[in-house]
C-alpha cells in the first residue's frame, strides 16, 4: 500500500518560523487548488501566521464562485515588502499561476502538489505524484506540524480530494490508505453524499443547453480513441463563459466505447485558447506530459494549458502528438 512521504524537516522548519504568508494557486483554479489554499491557509493562520490568499482567477467554475471573496488578484508592493513566505499549491510551475509569477519573484517559495509534469520550482517543495489531490498532501502537513484538523478543515480537504478524483472513480486498486485518510475526514463530520451534491448539483438549464450543444459538435478521430470538441464565437454570445459544463463534457465523451482521449478547446479570446485534457483510466496516455509540451500543467490523467495560435494548427499538432501517444 502507498505511503505518503514524510514532511522534510526544512518545510516544517520554514513553517514554523514563518510569520506572514501568501498562499497562490493556478489560473483558472479548480476544486482541488481553491480547497488546498483554504486549508492551508487555516493551517497556518492556527500556527499564528498572518495568511493572505491571492489567486489570479478566473473563478469560473460553479462549485468554487462562492470563494471567490476571499482571494486577492494581486501581491501588492506594501504585502510584498514584509518579504513574506509564499506557498505555491497545486500546481509545480511558475507559468501556471500567471502574472502572480512576476509579482513574487525574489521571495521564499513553498510548492505543494501533486502533479508530476513540469520542472520543480521554488526553495522548498512537498511533491507528491502519487496522491490523488493537493488537499490530501495539505492534509499531511497537519499530521506533521500536529495541528488539530476541524470539520471546516475536513471539508475542504475531501471537497478537493472528491473534485480531482471525479468523485473517486479515479481511483483504482491498491489504495487502500486514500481510503483510510476519507475515514478520518467523515470521522471529523464530512457528508461524502452532501459534497456530492454540492459538486454534481446547482446545474443551470443554460449549461445543459451548452453541454447538448459541444457533445453535437463532438468529432471523433483516430479510429474513435480521440475525442475533439471546440468551441465556437457564437457560444459565447449563446451562454454563459462561467457556465461551461467542461466536467460534465469530458466525462459523456470518455464514457463512449473506445474513446481514451478528450480535448476541449475553449475560447479566451481571438487566438487565445484554454486546452483542457483528459485521458480514461485505463489510456496509456500522459496527457499532462502532453500539456507540458504547450507549457502548461496536470497530471496523467487531467490537464490544462493555454496557448496562442490558430486553431487548425494547434488541433493539427496536438492530434499527431496524441496519436504518436497512442503507439
Amino acid at each position: 500500500m502507498f505511503t505518503y512521504p514524510d514532511v522534510p524537516p526544512a518545510i516544517i522548519d520554514e513553517i514554523k518560523s514563518c510569520s506572514v504568508a501568501i498562499v497562490v494557486g493556478h489560473v483558472g483554479p479548480d476544486g482541488d487548488c481553491i480547497h488546498s489554499q483554504i486549508a492551508t491557509q487555516k493551517l497556518l493562520q492556527r500556527l499564528g501566521v498572518e495568511v493572505h490568499l491571492v489567486n489570479a482567477g478566473p473563478f469560473a467554475r460553479k462549485e468554487i464562485k462562492q470563494y471567490e471573496p476571499l482571494f486577492a488578484p494581486h501581491v501588492d508592493k506594501q504585502l510584498y515588502d514584509r518579504n513574506p513566505l509564499v506557498i505555491m499549491v497545486d500546481c509545480s510551475t511558475i507559468d501556471r499561476i500567471g502574472y502572480l509569477g512576476d509579482e513574487i519573484q525574489g521571495l521564499t517559495t513553498l510548492t505543494i502538489d501533486h502533479h508530476a509534469s513540469g520542472s520543480k520550482f521554488g526553495d522548498l517543495s512537498y511533491i507528491v505524484p502519487k496522491s490523488f489531490s493537493t488537499t490530501l498532501c495539505i492534509m499531511q502537513l497537519y499530521k506533521a506540524l500536529d495541528v488539530e484538523m476541524t470539520y471546516e478543515i475536513a471539508d475542504h480537504i475531501f471537497f478537493g480530494l472528491a473534485t480531482d478524483t471525479g468523485f473517486m472513480k479515479f481511483i483504482g486498486p491498491y489504495r487502500g490508505e486514500t481510503f483510510h485518510l476519507m475515514g478520518e475526514l467523515v470521522e471529523l463530520g464530512v457528508s461524502p453524499n452532501e459534497i456530492f451534491n454540492r459538486m454534481e448539483g446547482g446545474n443551470s438549464f443554460e449549461s445543459q443547453q451548452f453541454l447538448g450543444r459541444l457533445l453535437q459538435r463532438a468529432q471523433p478521430l483516430l479510429d474513435g480513441r480521440l475525442m475533439l470538441v471546440v468551441e465556437e464565437a457564437q457560444d459565447m454570445q449563446l451562454f454563459n463563459a462561467a457556465d461551461r459544463p467542461s466536467d460534465a463534457l469530458y466525462a459523456h465523451l470518455l464514457g463512449v466505447d473506445d474513446v481514451e482521449v478528450v480535448l476541449y478547446f475553449k475560447i479566451v479570446e481571438k487566438d487565445i485558447w484554454e486546452i483542457g485534457f483528459r485521458a480514461a483510466h485505463t489510456s496509456v496516455v500522459d496527457v499532462g506530459k502532453i500539456s507540458a509540451t504547450l507549457g502548461g500543467g496536470g497530471h496523467r490523467k487531467a490537464a490544462g494549458a493555454t496557448v496562442n495560435g490558430k486553431l487548425e494548427e494547434l488541433k493539427t499538432r496536438l492530434v499527431d502528438i496524441v496519436n504518436e501517444s497512442f503507439l
